[in-house]
């Protein structure tokens, strides 16, 4: 009966103490609420907000960045997991998540302590920190967002990004009347600058005039909004160049993202061809190569690389090179081409015998397009090649070409670019044979074992730039 006694005491000590930091934690949450807790306090989605929707067209050099995206928490996470975590959520993790951005910031470039920082610098990061500056305007309220994930050291010359100014920060100051609607989610301490409110009036009223005038023609006209770009532009570092500026005049929100139409991919390689001496004594009745094929990258490099092109270490056969581009057009299974992570998510790899008969279903008179659900079956529109030879001092040298692969299709997988451009050019060098590209997209009937399949080399990614992005729909002012 004492240790019945016991345990009910101790199970009841417990539970309502922990019913009491509960209680509490609920109750400190409360008092730091600026707005009382009703149904009309929602904060409504991007989609219904009333927004300026500005469009950039980025160029940079992705040497120096950890890629495009923002790799730190955003405020938009931060404030969805503080809605989402319960009321006995510890004390940490709140004061954690409460964090700024300008304290990630801070944390990142700013290090005095000379020790280095786990936290990356992204393209993302730059941009955002150059129009937060500009605008006075937090980055839940700028929702920046890119067209194309590159990765770490890729390089871009048509990114698109896109930011949004709320309407109602520009109509109150224009002498317009602010919608109701907008106006209750308004936040008093959300104020644009005063160095960029000028401009933004301007381009809204370059909108509204468009928008009111009844034209005749489909075409929409180009109007860079010039002004804004050089505001931005002088808080930016000089590896990121903003080349046009402008306003989104479609009915629906613009996400750059979606309803794209096709992405195009350059890839820039410099080689030295294969050669032979020909005077060269025969070993075992083999030729030898010329001494300067195996001298290596070095004498390929240039003074304006700038670590956007592959010097390759091998000597390439330009002819196998391009031969070795042509199986990869069309509509094919590039699971083998993707990332090792991406490919693991969800199990969605096919085993090569569901392969093999997906492309005989689909060279067949009967196949059915829309039973096909593969998540890596996709159509490549371009594969080409154009090769450019630098001329040499010394005629007897085998030639430098400059090639630049150009690959177009409506999306790409991770690293599937890299992974492409590598095959191509160890199919260039000997490594790897012509027949390896149909067993490695599942439509040779040789292969055995999926273990068996040749290996993928990924190209670096020095040489890879994103090229261009086009929509479905240019409603572009």
């Amino acid at each position: 009966s004492h240790y019945l006694v016991a345990n009910s005491c101790y199970f009841v000590t417990r539970y309502s103490y922990s019913w009491r930091r509960a209680a509490a934690a609920a109750e400190s949450n409360l008092l730091r609420c600026k707005v009382p807790i009703t149904m009309d306090t929602t904060t409504p989605s991007p989609s219904k907000r009333q927004v300026i929707t500005f469009v950039m067209t980025t160029q940079y050099n992705g040497f120096a960045y950890a890629g495009f995206q923002r790799q730190t928490r955003t405020p938009t996470s931060m404030a969805s997991s503080n809605e989402e975590d319960s009321t006995a959520t510890t004390g940490k993790k709140r004061k954690r998540n409460n964090h700024t951005n300008q304290e990630m910031q801070a944390a990142k470039i700013n290090n005095k302590s000379g020790r280095k920082s786990n936290a990356v610098i992204t393209v993302q990061d730059q941009i955002e920190n150059a129009l937060q500056k500009w605008t006075g305007l937090s980055l839940l309220t700028l929702r920046v967002r890119g067209a194309g994930r590159t990765d770490k050291g890729v390089h871009a010359t048509h990114q698109v990004v896109a930011f949004d100014v709320p309407l109602s920060l520009v109509i109150d100051h224009d002498g317009g009347e602010a919608n109701n609607n907008e106006e209750k989610y308004r936040d008093d301490d959300m104020k644009i600058s005063a160095h960029a409110l000028p401009l933004l009036k301007e381009a809204h009223q370059t909108l509204a005039k468009h928008k009111s005038a009844s034209t005749d023609t489909e075409t929409t006209p180009f109007v860079d909004q010039w002004k804004i770009r050089r505001a931005i532009s002088t808080r930016l570092p000089t590896d990121i160049v903003i080349r046009t500026i402008r306003m989104w005049n479609g009915s629906a929100p613009f996400e750059a993202r979606q309803n794209v139409a096709c992405k195009t991919y350059i890839y820039r390689l410099r080689f030295r061809c294969i050669a032979y001496e020909s005077n060269a004594k025969s070993t075992e009745g083999q030729t030898n190569l010329h001494p300067i094929c195996n001298a290596g990258p070095h004498l390929l490099r240039r003074l304006n690389d700038n670590n956007t092109v592959w010097l390759s270490q091998w000597p390439l056969d330009k002819e196998k090179l391009r031969q070795a581009c042509e199986p990869f057009v069309g509509r094919h299974n590039f699971c083998n081409f993707v990332h090792k992570a991406e490919r693991k998510v969800g199990n969605s790899r096919p085993s090569l015998v569901r392969r093999r008969e997906r492309y005989q279903q689909s060279t067949s008179k009967d196949a059915d397009d829309e039973n096909d659900d593969d998540k890596f079956l996709m159509d490549l529109f371009e594969f080409n090649l154009h090769m450019q030879p630098e001329e040499e001092h010394d005629k007897t040298f085998p030639p430098i070409i400059d090639a630049t692969f150009s690959l177009k299709a409506k999306g790409f997988h991770r690293s599937q670019v890299r992974n492409l451009v590598g095959f191509v050019v160890d199919v260039a060098r000997g490594e790897r044979s012509l027949d390896d590209a149909k067993v490695l997209l599942g439509e040779s009937d040789n292969t055995e074992d999926e273990k068996s399949l040749p290996t993928v080399n990924s190209a670096p990614a020095s040489g890879l730039c994103l090229a261009n992005v086009e929509y479905e729909h240019d409603d572009f002012l």
